[in-house]
């Protein structure tokens, strides 16, 4: 019956037979209808050399996606591209697509490397599926201090009250003076230069823009007419022009890897920004484990995982803790998750708890696991070898003006990822929804 299913809801393109290679190319039938978007999964397919035909099957439904589980199985598939057209590729896609292909064998995890391949347009994700260079990133940049200390150089902005911020260069803060006037330029300085590897952001956005201030508003990172501008505080537009490859990575950001059309954030970063691999949240973030998970897993031991692994590794951690701890709660789905609704989730775990006589003591870790299971999504190939420097190097620094302006200053304090004031509350001090009104 499985093979019926599979010969009914899923078809494939091209004329080779599936061969022994691990790498598969999917896509959705909204992209396979418009030939442009269906060209990127063949050009993902033509770089890596493999006879396996695409897969189209049908994103929004369990009988398509079932169909692509049970295709990637009889493939044996290790690794797939997934090709979603940016008018499907929200939550209502890709959490379901993260349950999907957790089954194709009987453990709980994950059983595919994945990632979805999009784009504001065919043309975007066309470059997107192209990229083939490694990249050992030795340039960061972000809205805190992440772990800098990894790479050559960095530069990030932090918030230290209501427009009150500190623009910081190489551990030394270069400008503590900056106000909700000064913060769009400074933003700008720091995010427009000719490369950055890696971008770590954490504070509030939604799919329409990485807002400055975490406290009060002063301006956005947010998508305009297909490009990346910093809009500031007095309403100022500054375009962002500069594209280098690079990854994002929005561990502490709410709903900013949420591809909900065209004009979505992440949609745009791919087209115009240069990113390659983006991880980020679909749905509001609270407890933080998807996120900031996935970034520890990537920097902690430099270059000993490309980003899809630690996005993989931390995803299954997850799902194991979950299974471990409370079993069937892996497989648990809430209505009031899809509906990004914290409070009716914390709800409908609570009832879930006292139906199994789960202690009360257990509601936050269980609501926080649940709720970051299907929370973070991996935008890219998922084949891309990037990772972070193993040992410090000698790449030429992209923020010399900040060099004058900084010397003599005193060094930054470091702050842990996840405990900056301009970050998304971390694991540690998050709420509870299983204890909301």
């Amino acid at each position: 019956m499985a093979a019926v299913a599979a010969f009914l809801s899923c078809s494939v393109h091209g004329t080779a037979t599936p061969g022994q290679a691990t790498y598969a190319v999917a896509i959705g039938r909204a992209a396979a209808a418009d030939p442009a978007w269906l060209d990127v999964a063949e050009v993902l397919r033509d770089k890596h050399g493999v006879d396996a035909p695409v897969i189209e099957f049908d994103e929004s439904s369990d009988a398509g996606r079932a169909a692509l589980v049970e295709t990637l199985r009889q493939r044996k598939a290790g690794m797939v591209g997934i090709v979603l057209h940016p008018s499907r590729a929200a939550r209502d896609v890709t959490a379901p697509l993260q349950r999907a292909l957790r089954t194709i064998d009987a453990d709980p995890e994950s059983d595919v490397a994945w990632g979805i391949i999009t784009a504001r347009s065919a043309a975007g994700a066309r470059r997107l599926a192209e990229h083939a260079d490694p990249l050992v990133m030795s340039i960061a940049a972000g809205t805190a201090d992440f772990p800098m200390q990894r790479f050559d150089h960095s530069a990030w902005w932090s918030e230290e009250a209501a427009h009150r911020f500190t623009l910081h260069h190489d551990g030394q803060a270069v400008d503590p003076g900056i106000n909700a006037a000064t913060i769009g330029a400074a933003a700008h300085a720091v995010l427009d230069v000719p490369r950055i590897d890696l971008l770590m952001t954490g504070g509030h956005a939604t799919e329409r823009g990485l807002e400055l201030g975490f406290r009060r508003p002063a301006g956005a990172v947010e998508p305009r007419d297909g490009a990346l501008v910093v809009r500031c505080h007095d309403g100022r537009v500054l375009t962002l022009a500069h594209a280098s490859p690079k990854a994002w990575i929005g561990a502490g950001n709410c709903l900013l890897g949420h591809v909900n059309g065209p004009d979505s954030l992440a949609a745009v970063a791919i087209e115009s920004f240069g990113v390659r691999a983006h991880v980020g949240y679909v749905v509001v973030t609270w407890f933080g484990r998807g996120g900031w998970g996935t970034l520890d897993r990537f920097t902690k031991e430099p270059g000993a995982r490309t980003l899809n692994e630690s996005w993989r590794g931390n995803s299954d951690a997850i799902v194991g803790e979950l299974a471990r701890r409370w079993p069937g709660s892996e497989a648990l789905v809430l209505a009031s998750w899809q509906r990004d609704d914290v409070n009716g989730f914390g709800r409908e775990v609570a009832a879930w708890m006292k139906e199994r006589s789960i202690p009360e003591a257990d509601a936050r870790d269980l609501a926080g696991l649940l709720w970051d299971r299907d929370a973070v999504v991996y935008l890219g190939d998922p084949s891309w070898d990037v990772r972070v420097q193993r040992q410090p190097g000698a790449t030429a620094d992209p923020w010399p003006s900040m060099v004058a302006r900084g010397s003599g200053a005193d060094p930054a304090s470091p702050t842990a990822p996840g405990a900056s004031s301009d970050a998304a509350p971390s694991p540690a001090t998050a709420p509870s929804p299983a204890t909301s009104p």
